[in-house]
């Protein structure tokens, strides 16, 4: 794998701990490895057209690893462009979970005051695969203590794909940094 994409969560940013560790553990082990870790826009619309912009601008063929929102673009551009993906605590339907979000919010990373609206529920509704038809792309890594998702959701509608339940942890999946070896080996098998 000579291109590696990291697509952060929903009010997340390029600076967040996953992002970062994964930034480091390449530059260690992998320094080949070029590594793209934008900070989205928080209209998901426009999220989704810098990361399939920055999908399109790579050299090789990326990998992908997705965190929570993150995960549910890192779906979509896997099974449009036929990328592999690791998909860590991924948001399965953000438009149900996020219609408790509406109205003015401030990304806590990046400072940014943005609004929350019903016609984004809309556009992410509207940006779901209907299923997933490449199952073999993706590496699905859920935690059954997330405390923002219910890993349950996830565990269904990945049924398919590799999917590893792990046992208590969190939304945060505090040992990322720990599994990016398994991940890398997953992604370079791959693409």
């Amino acid at each position: 794998m000579q291109e590696l994409i990291y697509i952060h969560g929903f009010d997340s940013s390029a600076q967040s701990q996953k992002a970062r560790e994964t930034a480091d553990w390449l530059h260690e082990h992998h320094p080949q490895v070029r590594l793209h870790a934008p900070t989205l826009p928080n209209e998901p619309h426009e999220a989704l057209i810098l990361l399939e912009k920055t999908v399109k601008e790579c050299d090789h063929a990326p990998g992908l690893i997705g965190s929570s929102m993150g995960g549910f673009l890192a779906t979509i551009l896997s099974q449009r462009y036929g990328l592999p993906a690791v998909l860590i605590n991924p948001a399965v339907h953000p438009h149900l979970l996020l219609k408790n979000y509406l109205g003015r919010r401030q990304n806590p990373y990046t400072g940014v005051w943005y609004e929350m609206k019903a016609s984004h529920m809309a556009l992410l509704r509207a940006m779901e695969v209907s299923a997933i038809e490449h199952p073999e792309l993706l590496w699905v890594l859920v935690k059954a203590g997330d405390e923002t998702l219910d890993y349950r959701v996830a565990q269904s509608w990945y049924a398919g794909c590799a999917l590893e339940v792990g046992p208590g942890g969190n939304h945060a999946f505090d040992d990322f940094a720990s599994r990016l070896p398994e991940i890398y080996a997953f992604l370079s098998a791959r693409v």
